[in-house]
């Protein structure tokens, strides 16, 4: 049986997990990996690298419809905005990623949607394009979590709340019930969140407190 073609935007950490996401799924054959600058050490790659990013309008003449964007982010999802808007753009589709292993409760369809190993999203969840539910995370019934949002390895979204877009949840960090956190806050890792959270905000401990405004560099 041919599988229909993806190719992985990156090539580090992150879209090494996303390669075993594609691999253990069944769903789809690897193009390989498109990355910026020189080619990554071959012992890094379990595919061929295809060349940087300008050889994607050739790829998508060649037939290669959809991609997967291996590239992670820690506090600042707008890279991954711009590349996952600029790729789109050309012309590719990016299919929801889902770990064999993870727990998902309802049919998710949602572009871009990653989620790893491990995690864990009840019934009764809206996730946003471009999102990813990252290892071992938990995002509980009747959550909302709005576009190109990184939800960190172990991190837990309690029943209810809201994630504005572009926001981070950094690993290990508890989101208690009904919390909202505004666009693009950023939640330190192993933080408790009691009490909602501003946009563009960076809150971090237990129990999480204001850290900085991040409206200056935005």
């Amino acid at each position: 049986m041919n599988l229909p073609q993806i190719v992985i935007i990156g090539a580090g950490g992150h879209a090494a997990m996303v390669t075993d996401i594609i691999l253990k799924a069944g769903k789809y054959s690897l193009a390989g990996y498109t990355a910026p600058g020189s080619p990554p050490p071959a012992s890094r790659l379990r595919f061929r690298y295809l060349g940087n990013d300008d050889v994607l309008p050739t790829l998508r003449r060649q037939g290669v419809k959809m991609a997967a964007l291996g590239v992670g982010g820690v506090g600042d999802n707008k890279p991954r905005r711009r590349m996952y808007e600029h790729i789109h753009s050309l012309g590719f589709s990016f299919p929801p990623l889902i770990h064999p292993s993870a727990v998902v409760a309802d049919d998710l369809t949602v572009e871009g949607l990653i989620i790893a190993p491990g995690a864990v999203v009840n019934p009764r969840v809206e996730l946003g394009v471009n999102t990813i539910i990252n290892s071992a995370a938990v995002v509980e019934h009747n959550c909302v979590v709005g576009e190109h949002v990184h939800v960190a390895p172990g991190a837990v979204l309690c029943g209810g709340v809201r994630v504005g877009g572009l926001a981070h949840v950094g690993a290990g960090a508890v989101v208690i019930q009904g919390v909202a956190l505004g666009e693009g806050a950023v939640v330190g890792a192993g933080a408790v969140v009691l009490h909602d959270v501003n946009p563009w905000t960076v809150v971090a401990g237990n129990p999480a407190r204001f850290i900085k405004s991040l409206r200056e560099v935005f």
